[in-house]
């Protein structure tokens, strides 16, 4: 009788260790966390504008926190932003980045034209290379010529975006192209062999959420007198979020 009852016992502790655990299991799946790196002249204001994006997208269980990587906790991270850096990545946050998509982290770089977002100077390539992924210079491609997305893996249909002056990308499986003559990339991404995602864009303005439901294409010269061609730059980043968060 006394080893039955430890018997039971043994069995509703491991049961309850196993609950335990797996409880904390989910918890640590749903709370997902995305750095918004502010160390290198982002601005902070736009990682408010993606955890509101983020949200409206069905994903409530994500955050987004704005910080320079440097001073991050990476342990509590999913997903790094980097969006429009316009300084150096320096070589200690170079290896903090790499060691982070080495341990199964995932990225979303979005780049500009050399003007906004200087290549040599800011050094992204280093982070791209190794997994595939290379930013090239800038585009000869007209002014508000936009880019389409290819349906596939990121976006469920083909979607009309903002492109007006930025770069193309070598390497990786396209998401959406330039839409304009030459075979230019406007986004692309890789699976990293620790199984995250690195997810490259070559222009920032479906990133600001630019376009407009009655764009023209080609339209103006610039900001001041351009009507932007290109309405699907919230639901293409809501599937980008969703892709990198899946």
């Amino acid at each position: 009788m006394k080893v039955l009852n430890r018997l039971q016992g043994f069995r509703t502790a491991l049961l309850i260790l196993l609950a335990s655990l797996w409880g904390m299991s989910v918890e640590a799946q749903e709370n997902k966390k995305l750095l918004f790196d502010t160390g290198h002249g982002q601005n902070p204001r736009n990682a408010e504008v993606f955890e509101n994006l983020i949200h409206r997208g069905g994903i409530s269980d994500a955050q987004v926190t704005a910080a320079a990587v440097d001073k991050a906790d990476w342990s509590n991270s999913n997903v790094l932003i980097l969006f429009s850096p316009t300084e150096e990545v320096e070589e200690l946050t170079e290896r903090e980045i790499l060691e982070f998509l080495d341990s199964g982290g995932s990225m979303l770089l979005i780049f500009d034209e050399e003007r906004r977002t200087p290549l040599e100077k800011v050094g992204v390539n280093k982070l791209l290379i190794p997994y595939g992924l290379e930013l090239t210079e800038d585009t000869p491609v007209p002014h508000n010529c936009g880019a389409v997305s290819v349906p596939g893996e990121v976006t469920k249909a083909v979607r009309q975006l903002p492109y007006s002056g930025g770069r193309s990308i070598k390497g990786g499986t396209v998401i959406s192209r330039v839409y304009a003559d030459g075979d230019y990339v406007h986004s692309a991404f890789v699976r990293t062999k620790a199984g995250g995602k690195v997810v490259v864009m070559s222009d920032g303005m479906a990133g600001l959420l630019m376009g407009e439901k009655d764009g023209v294409r080609f339209s103006g010269t610039g900001p001041g007198d351009s009507k932007y061609w290109g309405k699907d730059s919230q639901v293409f980043m809501q599937e980008v979020f969703a892709f990198l968060l899946e």
